[in-house]
């Protein structure tokens, strides 16, 4: 697709909800937006169309790769950036910004709703539209955007909560990131995100430290390393010991005899 923006610019607009600009654009080495800084009231939805953009909140900054998309509220605390990065966007105006559930939402978008949205954009290039009709066409696909979005972030949370629940329910069965990337239909990659997004961990960082939490009352029945080992779901004693001394400090034969203290 080849870069164009396009503004949209009435001498009466009614205060109606409109679409203030389109455009499919290419990032650049001077391609780098602080949101606290725009002046205009907007809400931008931005779609990776190939390529990788950034947009940092705080101390964090998230990837924006294929397929990924922010719906935000401009001004707004944080800042888009990236180089080799090509995307398409939406801009609304900002009295849109009171149907607005979030002031800033990140998810992956469907090819579907993707491409329905490059028409919707090609579209609109050619066009001229009066502002009763921008007003329509801004209106329905702000809805339809919203509803895509809050589509995406319901299935990935339903999606996530399955995913821990299975740990939680057989931590002690042979599971590798493969085997839940499989099961859940998601990439490796995916996974990873959303699950530490979540829990604020990897699903097998969360999947080790459940086993390690289960073997502490096994450990302190007296039972032998190497059996807790096997029934927490470790594939040996060694690995168990070396996992259990990095999340708890001491080995498990060290936490075994801390229970002399109170016998």
């Amino acid at each position: 697709m080849q870069n164009f923006v396009r503004q949209f610019h009435y001498i009466d607009d009614r205060h109606l909800p409109l679409i203030r600009g389109i455009g499919v654009g290419q990032g650049s080495i001077h391609y780098d937006w602080d949101a606290r800084l725009r002046k205009e009231q907007l809400i931008v939805l931005q779609v990776t169309l190939s390529g990788q953009g950034f947009i940092q909140i705080g101390d964090k900054t998230v990837s924006l790769t294929k397929n990924r998309a922010f719906f935000a509220k401009i001004p707004g605390n944080f800042r888009y950036f990236g180089e080799d990065w090509q995307f398409l966007f939406v801009e609304f105006s900002g009295n849109m910004i009171q149907w607005l559930d979030r002031s800033l939402a990140i998810v992956e978008l469907s090819d579907s709703f993707i491409e329905m949205l490059r028409s919707v954009i090609l579209d609109l290039k050619i066009r001229e539209l009066t502002v009763t009709q921008n007003a329509k066409i801004a209106f329905a696909l702000f809805l339809d955007s919203k509803e895509e979005i809050q589509k995406e972030i319901q299935q990935k949370t339903d999606t996530i909560i399955a995913v821990k629940k299975y740990i939680d329910e057989h931590y002690f069965e042979d599971i590798s990131l493969d085997f839940l990337s499989e099961k859940y239909e998601l990439s490796k990659y995916k996974l990873i995100r959303q699950f530490e997004g979540a829990y604020s961990s990897p699903p097998i960082h969360y999947l080790k430290k459940v086993r390690i939490l289960h073997s502490l009352s096994l450990l302190w029945a007296d039972e032998a390393v190497e059996i807790v080992a096997k029934k927490v779901g470790f594939s040996t004693g060694n690995y168990f010991s070396k996992v259990f001394k990095k999340e708890m400090g001491i080995s498990p034969s060290e936490y075994k005899n801390k229970r002399t203290q109170y016998y």
